[in-house]
């Protein structure tokens, strides 16, 4: 594979980093100083560290500050933002961005020297808690009778948590599900139900029967690597759990081999050639309340194959998630912070990618979208002739809540271990390297990071 191939797929894993980009405008209080908190005019100062700062929090600053006259929110930002466009914009990182981030914001932690409140988005969060470098929130949560707990999404929150404790408080999420094309599934005599779990194994079968058909394809645009990407987080706990890599394994090397056989039978194709007129599937999750209302009427979201094809709950990725230094001496300012982070006049901002954490945030935005559907607004992202009708948006609105009502598997990883096993995993596919010498080498090598 070509390397320019590989750094292009790779921009596709690195789309939710992409979510904490520029969204225009200083922030109140940007800093490059490494200084923890400090008072400041006679206020409490929380220093926030974040990769590259967004409109939402910029909001998020004013309105708290004036709220709060006691506290000043302090941003600490690593990449300077570049544009000033609309605060949905999201500014491309690159790997190199998102490293520097990683590795400072973690040296600085591990020696007393971080920021108050930290954008866990791509730093090894199980390094952070098995240093007991964060803060556990369920005691903050527990000690403030004015949260109301009820108003976020629990299943979410327990799958947030790291054994006992919750370490990282996500702002929003995406479901990881796939959109169907149900014409063409219908037209193939192909039945596939949407509401049960599948593994890639099953998956392969229907491919199978599209590929004897000649004129429909399983999945559009799907290359090897980020399906490498995604068997990886999905089975994160079995080859990384603990700090203990797994990747010189018969799991693993199974891994490799099967997604490489998928596109070996020529049941995908690799590259970016696919026709998406043909393609009955397509990766693409539910980012937000208006994206999933408006996805084409023959389109239905159905469950993403799995490596083990499993009941485990609905797949799904924090988007913007913070803890809080564990060594802090403003803990309770920074709790306060990311409380109204999670209020429903945070949380119902246009600026806020991803789906809310709020539920209430989460009912006004999917009434919002069906509300512009209704009234033929011009700036929906499809021709009005493809959009669903009343019944089906309605019935779209009815899913969508059950569908985050079953979400309990998170989605995550540490971002060098996964571009590790990705970089590694070219010389499998192009027959350079056998199975077992990919996993030693990125057992080697994730072992090393993992040392440092």
């Amino acid at each position: 594979m070509k390397k320019t191939v590989y750094f292009v797929m790779l921009s596709f894993v690195l789309l939710l980093s992409a979510c904490s980009g520029n969204g225009g405008g200083t922030l109140t209080g940007t800093s490059t100083d490494d200084s923890k908190s400090s008072a400041k005019d006679g206020k409490k100062n929380v220093v926030v560290s974040v990769l590259s700062n967004n409109r939402f929090l910029e909001t998020a600053v004013r309105l708290f500050e004036e709220k709060h006259k006691d506290i000043h929110i302090e941003i600490k930002e690593y990449k300077a933002s570049g544009g000033t466009d609309g605060g949905m914009a999201r500014e491309a990182l690159s790997t190199a961005d998102i490293e520097k981030y990683v590795q400072s914001v973690t040296t600085q932690t591990i020696s007393g020297k971080g920021a108050d409140l930290i954008l866990m988005n791509n730093l090894p969060q199980d390094k952070f808690v098995d240093k007991k470098l964060l803060a556990n929130l369920n005691d903050l949560i527990e000690g403030d009778s004015s949260f109301d707990q009820n108003a976020l999404y629990a299943n979410i929150l327990k799958a947030s948590q790291e054994g006992d404790g919750l370490y990282v408080m996500p702002l929003s999420f995406s479901l990881e599900t796939i959109q169907g094309n149900t014409r063409l599934l219908e037209k193939e005599n192909i039945s596939v139900d949407k509401n049960k779990p599948w593994s890639w194994n099953d998956f392969k079968e229907v491919a199978k029967k599209l590929n004897q058909q000649a004129s429909s394809e399983g999945y559009y645009n799907l290359a090897m690597s980020p399906l490498l990407y995604d068997f990886i987080e999905e089975n994160y706990m079995e080859l990384v759990g603990q700090n203990k890599p797994n990747f010189d394994s018969d799991l693993f090397r199974d891994m490799m081999k099967e997604i490489k056989s998928i596109y070996d039978e020529g049941l995908l194709s690799e590259g970016f050639t696919s026709d998406s007129s043909k393609a009955v599937f397509q990766m693409v999750g539910i980012f937000n309340p208006r994206a999933a209302l408006t996805m084409p009427s023959d389109f239905e979201y159905f469950q993403k194959p799995s490596v083990s094809g499993k009941k485990e709950g609905i797949p799904f990725k924090p988007i913007d998630s913070f803890g809080i230094n564990s060594k802090s001496d403003v803990q309770l300012e920074a709790w306060e912070f990311i409380k109204f982070l999670l209020s429903v006049e945070m949380q119902s901002s246009p600026d806020l990618f991803g789906l809310p954490m709020n539920k209430v945030a989460t009912d006004m935005k999917l009434n919002e979208a069906l509300q512009l559907i209704e009234n033929d607004a011009s700036d929906l992202p499809i021709p009005k002739d493809m959009l669903p009708n009343s019944e089906t948006i309605e019935n779209r609105i009815t899913e969508v809540k059950k569908l985050i009502s079953e979400a309990g598997a998170r989605r995550s990883g540490d971002m060098k271990v996964l571009t590790i096993a990705m970089e590694e995993f070219e010389s499998f596919i192009s027959g350079q390297k056998s199975a077992e010498e990919v996993s030693k080498l990125i057992q080697n090598r994730v072992t090393t990071y993992l040392n440092e």
